[in-house]
């Protein structure tokens, strides 16, 4: 092989090398820019729709132990399901426990935002929440929290 062909091998293989340690690299990157979801489940109904906040509390407690960061947002009836005073259990013929699955979402790290003032129609306050619910501040702090989520459900 002459001298300038195995030169112009030599220059075709680094370019080769360069381009796959590049593709490959960009692959692992990838991999590790993978951000956990923020996940909003948004619940407005309680009394008038058991089966409704059962799914969601469900849906959060599932998506919350299998790595999402997950924000239970109540308002409207939905502010209820954080009143410690209200009974948790389900009256359309489920099975399981509305509180079951809202002690687990808690217990896996999920966060329960009541909105202030539908809590305060309610005749919800601070002590009346359930462990791992706590008042919004202000209309602010649930619009931060709407805005920075990747994902809204809404119940």
């Amino acid at each position: 092989m002459k001298p300038k062909n195995r030169v112009s091998l030599a220059i075709i293989a680094a370019i080769v090398l360069a381009a796959g340690v590049y593709v490959l690299s960009g692959v692992t990157s990838a991999r590790a820019e993978t951000k956990i979801q923020k996940i909003v489940i948004h619940l407005s109904r309680y009394s008038d729709d058991s089966h409704s906040a059962l799914m969601a509390v469900h849906f959060a407690q599932y998506l919350q132990e299998h790595g999402a960061d997950v924000t239970l947002m109540l308002d409207v009836e939905g502010v209820r399901l954080a009143d410690q005073r209200t009974v948790q259990n389900s009256a359309k013929g489920i099975n399981a426990q509305i509180s079951t699955y809202y002690d687990g979402f808690v217990k896996a790290g999920g966060k329960v935002l009541v909105c202030p003032h539908c809590a305060e129609v309610a005749g919800i306050t601070a002590q009346h929440l359930r462990a791992g619910a706590h008042l919004a501040k202000n209309l602010g702090e649930l619009a931060d929290v709407v805005l920075a989520a990747d994902k809204i459900l809404d119940y």
